[in-house]
């Protein structure tokens, strides 16, 4: 009764995690989270804007841990339909996040000018 996830109805390998990876993927988002924390936290003479780089690079190494280890996504060529529509999602959110940005920063000038 026990499904094997990495052999798919067609019997082709699609490269899902063993629980190995998963445990790894886990501890890797948690020790990122922590030191993301002790970061804010602790601010041991650190400015800000050190800070708010530091954070930004834990969180693009903690999105590529969550893609690589509980996403399944990598650059292997049979994979390719799935990095595609991974950046397509990407590029959506970030057209969304800036669209929205920009919009209210217009919003804001516009109501101040008068």
């Amino acid at each position: 009764m026990v499904e094997n996830h990495a052999v798919s109805s067609h019997g082709e390998d699609h490269g899902h995690g063993s629980i190995v990876s998963y445990i790894v993927g886990f501890i890797l988002s948690v020790v990122l989270t922590l030191a993301s924390f002790c970061i804010v936290l602790l601010k041991t003479g650190l400015s800000n804007g050190v800070i708010i780089i530091g954070l930004g690079v834990l969180a693009v190494i903690q999105i590529f841990v969550q893609v690589t280890f509980f996403l399944h996504v990598s650059a292997a060529p049979e994979q390719r339909s799935e990095v595609v529509s991974f950046l397509f999602s990407v590029f959506v959110a970030l057209v969304i996040c800036f669209g929205t940005l920009f919009v209210m920063h217009n919003v804001g000038h516009l109501m101040m000018s008068r």
